[in-house]
């Protein structure tokens, strides 16, 4: 269930990604204090590339990341990325290490951070929406950055 809601949702950023003109990609949205949707794709890759990184070290430090800001103007690179981030994800459980910014040190699981990482890109999805609503796009589903549990609660409405 976890991967497959991690893959819905990076097979839908790159399904968007290919729709977009790299001027509608590096627009600045006046909504949200000019911020790109490059910009919001480039954070949603870096902070999955932590817990990716970070199965392979035991430790996690979302502060410190690396920052590609290649990724927020070259959308091919930002779809190369994603598509290397599907690929290697899938991983058993185990134990890892969060560092913050304070150098405190916090045990959580490889698991926890993909799910983390799950609610984390519905967050900047609907961030996203609003530049495309901003720019007049109409190109994602209605439920685009809507938590799947939030889409489970309202079909189950729907039954009543």
């Amino acid at each position: 269930m976890l991967y497959n809601q991690l893959h819905d949702q990076l097979t839908q950023l790159t399904t968007l990604l290919q729709k977009l003109t790299i001027k509608q990609y590096t627009y600045k949205s006046k909504y949200l204090a000019n911020a790109t949707i490059g910009e919001h794709t480039r954070h949603i890759i870096e902070m999955l590339q932590c817990a990716v990184n970070g199965y392979k070290t035991n430790e996690i430090n979302y502060t410190n990341r690396v920052r590609n800001l290649s990724i927020e103007t070259d959308v091919n690179l930002a779809i190369s990325l994603i598509l290397s981030l599907q690929q290697n994800t899938k991983q058993i459980d185990k134990q890892l290490c969060i560092i913050n910014e304070a150098d405190y040190t916090f045990t959580t699981s490889y698991y926890r951070e993909l799910m983390y990482n799950v609610e984390h890109i519905v967050h900047h999805f609907a961030l996203i929406k609003v530049s495309l609503i901003e720019l007049d796009i109409n190109i994602v589903s209605e439920n685009f950055g809507i938590a799947y549990a939030t889409i489970q609660y309202k079909k189950s409405l729907q039954k009543v």
